[in-house]
This record gives structure tokens, C-alpha cells and sequence, in this order.
């Protein structure tokens, strides 16, 4: 793939250059990094002598442009599926070459070898004796050097492949400007034994970056004229090349070029080149995020949260605040933030006074569904080790091939809610991926895949900031329910800062979420009777779905009921809950068991009465 030809040379990158100089001074260069993408560079223009044009090349045509200034006479390759191939020669002398290493080493192009062929081949490329003749050097690429080798533990025969190339390495004498180079190509430095790959100081390890910001410009550039819809005015198209380059943090420049090709294929114009790369990460051409059925939703969202979360109608307008931010496309705008992920919410406050309920309705409210969101308890990660959890087994470990359960959810379904509940209780080294998270808004698997955040929603809970501890160790209260919300916010937020600041020593991770915070109040007198009666209601639906009766309670009953399931709200709506649980459906479990109602009928619960440490319903 190539540009148009252009009057200002473009310079070769910085680790082809440096291939460039180390095919003069080191037999053998090991590459590793990005090593299977594409890379802009420069040659001539076939038809205009005093130009060059810009050409997209895969690593071995990279390659051979450094090769053929230094008077290389051919390019081999070899990869286990397919043999060696002749990559690129020059007449005559090249070919020459090339019969003459086929001849030594015994092999035929474009037929797999065993090991002891490949050992071959290298010693043939490196020949002591031909490499004194007055032909040019050679260089043969292992495109895909690991895969030579089975696992941690070399066998035999691979250790003595190694064995061989590191002792002729030592022994290689220049050729011409260069030498017979053999050149490693690995996806990581130590796919390679550090015997091998560090120890041996004529092998020469160029890493190949991932693609910055302005090398993705420049791309970004050459491709867009390839996008439909473009417009016409050059401001205008550059801004769209921007565009493109800002929200393809992250990609390669073969995912780039794969994008316009996506864009193409679906119809998505130009100036929505967003979409493409959404869709490219994501796989998912619809956007929810966008839908006209999602702003409705958000229209009405107020009164829907605070039916279903009672009593926190300051930390809902402050979540609904943050999802307009989201959907409108202004998460991030002002940081110049285009891969993190849609929102991010960090959910203070004391236990029981509905976080996570909030979490489960926002899935609700933006996917459709409240099960649309992945939670998980913090508490159960406090291990260094329970990281492979999250993003799985490193490679060697049991499990590596079954993924992590974050990492493999979001690539299953990636318009998700995402709770980490209790974040404070994680083991401080989880803490690294939550930034990688909130900044990059991706993550790598441990089988080295990427996942992408940028379109679910992270929400962190927390209970810091309720209950400290004094100096002597003991705990202590932070804030109290006798305090209005405003001090209590303060209050909540003054610590977490403190704990992420200078308990935990992660103010890089405070930074993250500070402007996130969603303080929720305590549970007040009236909310917890609301709570109550929602509970009660709900016992007797149940009733009516099971038995097709009615259940229904005398005003003193049920004001028993209340009184005694809101006596103490430290545990919050999870604990006025428990207590119906024990005052009220216990004993009418067992009534109903013993006593099977009719369909039709109707049970009046007159008293509930304490019967030793059970309580008992007073019915007719």
C-alpha cells in the first residue's frame, strides 16, 4: 500500500536506523515488540527519479530496504508453517548465494523443516568458508522465532540450535559492509532463554515501539482519503485525520489501515470515524451509548432511580450528571482523553444505603438490562496472587488458556457496568490495572490479548471515610447520621484522600477518581420505614404468585413490623431486609407450610408475638 509521492523525504523510524547500524557491527539482531504490523516508509518513486512516495511494509520488506543499502544480496526467511522463502535478491550474485546455501544446507524452499535442518540452514547462512568469498552477504529473518521451541524447558535438540547459533555468532567475520546477519523475530525478548538472548554481546535486541501519537498522525493522514464521505475542505479533512490518530491510542497502524476498511464496508462516513474504531475494538457496529431510546431513558431516569434507590436523591442527580457527560461524548473532552472508558463512578458511603443497588439499576437503565454488569467483590482479590483471577494466568500457570473472569467478560459483551465493590480491600497490585483502566481504557490478558473499556461504565464502591480508627488503633466514628449530607460528603472525601494519599501512597490513583466521587447520605427515619413497607408489599406479592392468596396485616401488625425492622439502621436497607426476613417471613414460612391456604383466600396477620427466641403470627 502506498501514497502519493511527496518533495520531503520521510525518514525512516528510529529502530530501522538502528537496524541499519547494527547490520555492520553485530551478526545476529534480535527484533521484539510490535513486530507484526505495518511501517511507513519511504522509497523511491519508480516514476519520478528526484521523489520518493510513502509505501505501508510488512517487517521482512522493512527490512530488506536496510539490508540492500548495505549492499545485502538477498533475504531469506523461514517460518514453521511454510519453509524458507526468498524474500527479495538481487540478480546474479544473489541468487548465487542463495542455490549455495540451499546446496550446503541439504533443504528445498518452501517446505517445513525439523530442527536439525533449521540448525542447518542457520550454519549454511553463516558459513565459514563462503562468507570469504567475494559475493555479497545474506540474511535470513526467523520470522517466528519462538515458535521454534515447546514450552519453558528446552529439549535437547533445541538447546543445541541455540548452542550453534550463539557459538557462530561469536565466530562471524564481516561480509561487504555487513555481515551474514541472522535476525530473531520475537513477539517477546524472553521467548528466548536469557542465556541466549542477554548474555551474547554480538546479538544486537532492537525493540520496535508501538506506533505514538505522531507517527499515527501521519498514517492517519495517508488513510483517510480512503474513507467515505470525506469532506472536501482540507481543514475540515485534517481535523478528521486528528480525529482518527487521537482516538486510535493504542492500534497498530495494520488496525488502522483495517479500520478504513471496516469504516468502508459498513458505510460509516468520515467525520464518524469514531464508530469505526469503536466498532474495529469492540466488534459492535450499534453504539447504545448514541441510541435516541437511551436519552429517553435518561429524561425520566431521575424519578425511576429514586423509586428504586430511596433516600439518595443527591448522589442520583450527581450520577445522571456523569452519564449526560457519557453519552453526549464529553467524557474526557477536556483532558483530550479519547480511550478511556465511558464513565467511571466512585460510590462512597455506609453500608446498606443501596451502591450497589444503584450500580444493578444503571445496567438497567443504559443496557436494558440489570444484569448487564459484572461485579465484583473486592474482598475475595486481597491476595497478590487472585490477580489471575481478574486477567488470568500468566503464561506456564494452571488456567492460562481460560482467560480472566473481568478480562473475559467485557470481550464476551463490552456495554457493560462494571462494579469493583469494596475497592479499598484489593490487594495494592490490582491498583496497577485499575489505572491502566481509568487511563488507556484497555487491558492485556495474560495471554497477551487486549480488551478494550471504552464503552463500559466502572463503578468503584467503597465504605471509607464511615468508620476510622483513632490513635490508639481503635475505631472510631467519621460521620454520623446526626451530621446534614454536605458534612458528611466532606468528611468521606477528607479521608479517602488521606487513605489513597498517604495510607495507600496512591495519589496517582485519587487523581483518577477524585472528581467521581458520589458521597451517599445515611439511611433517615423516613426512608427506612419507605424501605420496610417496600418489603413487607413484596412478601405478600410473593404470596399471592406462590399460593394465590392475599396476605394482609392489622395497622398494629404492621406498625410492629416497622418499628422493629428500622430499630437499628447501621446496617442500613440490607439490614431492615434481614430483620423482615426474621420477624416475618420465618414465621410465616412455617404457618404456610402447616397450614397449605387456599386459592382465594385471604390470611390476616393480626400480632406477631415473641415465642422464646422465634417469633410466632397471631392469624385468622
Amino acid at each position: 500500500m502506498s501514497t502519493d509521492a511527496v518533495e520531503r523525504p520521510a525518514e525512516r523510524p528510529a529502530w530501522l536506523r538502528e537496524v541499519d547500524l547494527a547490520l555492520c557491527a553485530h551478526p545476529q539482531i534480535l527484533l521484539t515488540g510490535n513486530v507484526r504490523d505495518l511501517y511507513r516508509l519511504p522509497e523511491p518513486d519508480p516514476e519520478h527519479a528526484d521523489r520518493v512516495r510513502v509505501r505501508f511494509m510488512m517487517l521482512v520488506d522493512a527490512l530488506w530496504t536496510a539490508a540492500q543499502g548495505r549492499g545485502y544480496g538477498a533475504l531469506l526467511t523461514y517460518s514453521s508453517g511454510v519453509g524458507v522463502e526468498v524474500a527479495a535478491q538481487v540478480p546474479e550474485q544473489g541468487a548465487a548465494a542463495v542455490q549455495a546455501i540451499l546446496r550446503e544446507a541439504d533443504v528445498e524452499l518452501n517446505r517445513p523443516l525439523h530442527l536439525a535442518q533449521v540448525r542447518d540452514l542457520i550454519s549454511a547462512v553463516v558459513d565459514v568458508r563462503r562468507r570469504h568469498a567475494a559475493g555479497p552477504p545474506v540474511a535470513l529473518v526467523l520470522v517466528d522465532a519462538a515458535r521454534l521451541f515447546t514450552g519453558e524447558l528446552l529439549a535437547p535438540e533445541e538447546r543445541l540450535l541455540l548452542a550453534t547459533a550463539d557459538r557462530l555468532a561469536y565466530r562471524a567475520t564481516p561480509v561487504g559492509k555487513g555481515y551474514n546477519t541472522i535476525f530473531w523475530v520475537l513477539d517477546r525478548e524472553h521467548d528466548l532463554p536469557s542465556w541466549f538472548a542477554t548474555g551474547n554481546h554480538t546479538l544486537r535486541v532492537t525493540a520496535i515501539p508501538e506506533p505514538d501519537l505522531e507517527v499515527r498522525l501521519r498514517t492517519a493522514t495517508d488513510l483517510v482519503a480512503g474513507l467515505p464521505g470525506m469532506p472536501q475542505d482540507p481543514t475540515e479533512r485534517d481535523a478528521v485525520s486528528r480525529r482518527f490518530a487521537e482516538v486510535s491510542h493504542g492500534m497498530r497502524l495494520r488496525s488502522m489501515r483495517d479500520v478504513v476498511r471496516l469504516a468502508t464496508a459498513a458505510g460509516i462516513p468520515g467525520p464518524r470515524v469514531d464508530d469505526a474504531v469503536r466498532a474495529f475494538r469492540v466488534g459492535v457496529p450499534d453504539n447504545p451509548w448514541q441510541s435516541a431510546a437511551l436519552r429517553e431513558r435518561l429524561r425520566a431516569a431521575q424519578d425511576n432511580l429514586g423509586e428504586r434507590v430511596l433516600g439518595q436523591p443527591d448522589a442520583v442527580r450527581r450520577v445522571l450528571d456523569i452519564l449526560a457527560r457519557s453519552v453526549t461524548g464529553l467524557a474526557g473532552a477536556h483532558t483530550g482523553g479519547h480511550a478511556k472508558p465511558r464513565g467511571v463512578l466512585f460510590f462512597a458511603g455506609p453500608t446498606g444505603v443501596g451502591k450497589t443497588e444503584l450500580a444493578k439499576a444503571l445496567a438497567e437503565l443504559l443496557f436494558g438490562d440489570e444484569h448487564a454488569y459484572l461485579r465484583f467483590d473486592m474482598s475475595e482479590f486481597a491476595a497478590e496472587h487472585t490477580e489471575a483471577r481478574l486477567i488470568g494466568a500468566p503464561p506456564g500457570f494452571i488456567g492460562h488458556d481460560a482467560g480472566g473472569e473481568l478480562t473475559n467478560g467485557i470481550r464476551q459483551q463490552p456495554f457493560r457496568v462494571v462494579l469493583f465493590d469494596e475497592i479499598e480491600k484489593a490487594h495494592p497490585r490490582l491498583l496497577d490495572k485499575f489505572l491502566q483502566i481509568l487511563d488507556d481504557g484497555r487491558l492485556t490478558d495474560g495471554r497477551g490479548g487486549t480488551v478494550y473499556f471504552t464503552e463500559a461504565l466502572i463503578v468503584f464502591t467503597t465504605n471509607l471515610g464511615i468508620v476510622i480508627q483513632d490513635d490508639d488503633g481503635k475505631p472510631k466514628e467519621n460521620v454520623t447520621s446526626a451530621q446534614d449530607l454536605p458534612e458528611i460528603e466532606q468528611g468521606v472525601r477528607q479521608y479517602i484522600e488521606v487513605f489513597f494519599r498517604h495510607l495507600l501512597r496512591r495519589p496517582e490513583l485519587f487523581n483518577r477518581v477524585q472528581q467521581s466521587i458520589v458521597v451517599f447520605d445515611f439511611l433517615r427515619p423516613e426512608v427506612a420505614v419507605a424501605i420496610a413497607d417496600r418489603a413487607i408489599d413484596r412478601v405478600a406479592e410473593t404470596v399471592n404468585r406462590v399460593f394465590g392468596a392475599r396476605l394482609e396485616f392489622a395497622a398494629e401488625a404492621r406498625e410492629e413490623l416497622r418499628k422493629e425492622a428500622t430499630y437499628d439502621l447501621s446496617n442500613g436497607g440490607r439490614g431492615i431486609v434481614a430483620a423482615i426476613e426474621s420477624i416475618l417471613v420465618n414465621p410465616l414460612a412455617r404457618e404456610l407450610f402447616a397450614n397449605p391456604p387456599a386459592v382465594g383466600q385471604t390470611l390476616h396477620v393480626d400480632a406477631i408475638v415473641q415465642d422464646g427466641q422465634n417469633r410466632a403470627l397471631v392469624m385468622t
